[in-house]
């Protein structure tokens, strides 16, 4: 048993392995194909080329070629007959509309370097800063001077984002330009700008219409991300909280506090709560997962039953739960479990115990709790997915195991389950993973407890936190401890990574489809 554990352990980090080593090999094809060209461009081109380097599109006005365009038309004699006069027009074709282009986000990349990038890059040490201060001119206007630390942080990464950008677009338009060099040399045909235009809102279309799309992603997701990773290794907290105060770099102190190195202002306890409630996080996202996959499991499998009467009435009322808002959902529930809710009041009317369950009280209760109501929140998603799986499972199947002499078990293992899991797995790594940044539940159903432990409470946490919840009660409050809230955050990241990265390592080996047939 040791040996087959140790070969199945080897054969998991090798397949981890190959994927890094796969990921690495193509970055490096990306690399040498994106490279070499551009070598070629600058050591081959001429001196159009060169210039392009320092000014963007240059190449695009020069590299042209004459062409002659003909046009014939019937021209009105004196007799009044009509010939064809046939005119000729020659002119030198240059791709101007794409060296316009390229020179327009030049100096637009030009401009904010001088007016926003250099500024607060120049700053980003974060020392020697201006303070914050505000006078009023009149009665109505204010006017504020110093240096923000938050805007300094947050415009410096945007800075550094534009200039990757912008050095990508500018290597680009070297090799373009080195391309229509070449075109010219080999006396191909060259685009006019009527069809590069064309070609953006056609065959090229995919560019204009993800360029948005993209931004948006780089604004509003990768953004925020590296703000939150720069703020890890800041003081930034209610103290210092911009634009009046000023937060500084403080290096990997933050980090110490969860690896138990340095002092901290929490002691161990910071350390110790933080290893307890990832495994507790990890608990919960397995278990919230599978409770709400075997609940949807067993209703699908009962409402797909030739046994079963009223299905659509049952179906019905089970999707209502989906209907209604979740959080309203959470809170009656809440309100029905306290000590004096109605759910411990019967208990004891009918005399089935003597004194109320702590069911949002006691450590242990509280997370059995909300891993059940959690599971009669998202059982219904399940249900509905699996039950069209289950319709689409093709019918000559069973009939072909029946005749095999296959009972309803062996059927179900070996048809019904392989076809769930080949559609399911996907999503049930998905809900893992979104369980263990899921907020409403725990924070929902929680909100009254306290912790009963003085190790929790020093560092504003209860036993029932998520590490996401802990997140939150340290920036709504507490000191508004910012900077916590962020070392926090990236350590799921990471967690959450890792376990997507080795689930679909697991999950996608193999040839599933050819399996099943």
């Amino acid at each position: 048993m040791d040996s087959v554990s140790t070969t199945k352990k080897q054969s998991v980090l090798s397949r981890i392995g190959n994927s890094f080593l796969g990921l690495f090999r193509k970055i490096g094809r990306g690399f040498k194909n994106y490279f070499v060209p551009l070598g070629q461009a600058i050591v081959h081109g001429d001196v159009f080329t060169k210039l392009s380097i320092l000014i963007a599109g240059f190449g695009f006005f020069f590299h042209g070629k004459e062409v002659t365009e003909t046009k014939r038309k019937w021209v009105k004699n004196e007799d009044g007959t009509y010939s064809e006069v046939v005119q000729s027009k020659t002119s030198f074709q240059v791709q101007w509309l794409r060296g316009v282009f390229y020179l327009l986000i030049e100096v637009l990349f030009i401009l904010e370097l001088c007016f926003w990038g250099v500024p607060n890059l120049s700053k980003i040490s974060l020392t020697d800063l201006v303070p914050y201060s505000c006078e009023y001119v009149s009665a109505t206007q204010q006017v504020c001077v110093g240096d923000n630390t938050f805007l300094i942080v947050l415009f410096s990464i945007i800075t550094i984002l534009v200039i990757i950008a912008y050095l990508f677009i500018h290597l680009h338009q070297i090799k373009s330009v080195y391309k229509s060099q070449k075109d010219i040399e080999e006396n191909k045909p060259i685009l006019t700008w009527k069809q590069d235009l064309s070609a953006l809102l056609e065959e090229k279309f995919y560019w204009t219409g993800l360029s948005l799309p993209v931004l948006g992603v780089i604004f509003f997701t990768i953004v925020p991300i590296l703000f939150m990773v720069c703020v890890a290794f800041t003081n930034y907290d209610q103290t210092t909280m911009p634009p009046i105060n000023q937060f500084s770099w403080v290096g990997w102190t933050q980090f110490q506090m969860v690896f138990g190195g340095g002092l901290t202002i929490f002691g161990q306890n910071f350390m110790t709560v933080f290893w307890n409630q990832l495994g507790w996080t990890l608990i919960w996202a397995v278990a919230a997962s599978i409770t709400c996959f075997i609940g949807g499991l067993l209703l699908a499998l009962l409402l797909n039953s030739k046994r079963t009467r009223f299905t659509k009435v049952w179906r019905t009322m089970f999707v209502v739960t989906i209907a209604v808002p979740q959080f309203v959902s959470l809170m009656l529930i809440r309100f029905f479990l306290y000590r004096e809710g109605i759910v411990n009041n019967l208990l004891i009317e009918w005399g089935l115990i003597d004194s109320a369950l702590p069911f949002l009280t006691n450590p242990t209760w509280t997370k059995v709790t909300v891993i059940i109501v959690n599971m009669w929140v998202g059982f219904p998603y399940l249900m509905l997915m699996i039950s069209g799986i289950l319709l689409n499972i093709p019918a000559d199947l069973y009939e072909s195991a029946r005749i095999d002499g296959a009972g309803r078990t062996k059927m179900f293992w070996s048809i019904t389950m392989p076809y769930i899991f080949q559609v399911c797995t996907p999503y049930l790594i998905n809900q893992v993973v979104s369980n263990i940044n899921n907020f409403n539940v725990i924070y929902l159903l929680t909100a009254d407890y306290s912790a009963n432990s003085s190790v929790y409470s020093t560092v504003y946490a209860k036993e029932s936190d998520l590490l996401v919840t802990w997140l939150f009660n340290l920036i709504t409050g507490n000191g508004n401890r910012y900077y916590l809230a962020s070392v926090i955050g990236i350590l799921m990241f990471l967690v959450s990574t890792i376990i997507t990265l080795v689930a679909f390592t697991q999950t996608t080996k193999g040839d599933r489809e050819r399996r099943l047939a």
